[in-house]
């Protein structure tokens, strides 16, 4: 009976409670551009940014492959994609773009200790996690900075996103309906925009400091019985 009532505790726990999102900082708009001449960024450029560990879980190799399929122009300007991480599988995935043809369209960018400057940047966030992924804190990052996001359907964003309200969620492990899905949203600015409003909304609402801090005050009622 103390096992089951433990597993039942900790279950409770972690499906009502989690960290919550510091609001987005302000970036100097010089920053921004010193970030540009950084990367080459042209008018002309979609920047797709995705964050996360290079590590199998996070299923980056799957976004390289979408990132394949889609043309070389969408909606008349061009897709690039901002890689923010580091691990393993650097050398695999390098190898992978070149070997796809895109490693042109990749800016490869390390660990960044200050992520919130390449989130500003973003026309889009993108996070293609595989199922055994639990809440990303990308899909907090990316509605704190008020950007439209296409998210694969692994556990965590099953718990917290909502197709076509405040993110585009399409299956795990399919680069072929994750390339559908950046393309839908780049082609249809007012669906972007749509999507980054919701998603402000709702880390705001659900995920701020004090939305979370009242989900463990009232977890912490129940379990003492009060």
């Amino acid at each position: 009976p103390f096992r089951n009532g433990l597993g039942v505790l900790i279950m409770a726990f972690s499906t009502a409670c989690y960290n919550f999102a510091d609001p987005a900082p302000i970036v100097d708009a010089g920053r921004l551009d010193e970030l540009r001449r950084r990367i080459d960024a042209r008018p002309e450029d979609w920047l797709m940014v995705t964050a996360g560990r290079l590590i199998e879980v996070k299923g980056q190799r799957y976004l390289l492959d979408a990132l394949a399929r889609l043309p070389a122009e969408v909606a008349g300007r061009r897709p690039r994609l901002l890689m923010l991480g580091d691990g393993p599988l650097l050398g695999p995935l390098r190898e992978q773009a070149r070997q796809l043809g895109v490693d042109d369209r990749v800016v490869w960018l390390g660990w960044q200790s200050e992520p919130a400057p390449w989130f500003q940047l973003a026309d889009l966030v993108v996070f293609p996690s595989r199922d055994a992924e639990t809440l990303g804190n990308v899909i907090l990052e990316a509605w704190s900075h008020g950007k439209p996001l296409v998210a694969s359907a692994f556990r965590g964003a099953r718990e917290i996103a909502r197709h076509g309200e405040d993110a585009w969620v399409v299956p795990c492990d399919d680069a072929g309906a994750l390339a559908a899905g950046i393309d839908t949203v780049l082609r249809d600015p007012a669906l972007a925009a749509a999507l980054a409003r919701a998603g402000r909304e709702r880390v705001t609402r659900d995920f701020g400091e004090a939305a979370i801090i009242a989900r463990y005050r009232e977890l912490y009622r129940q379990l003492l019985g009060s």
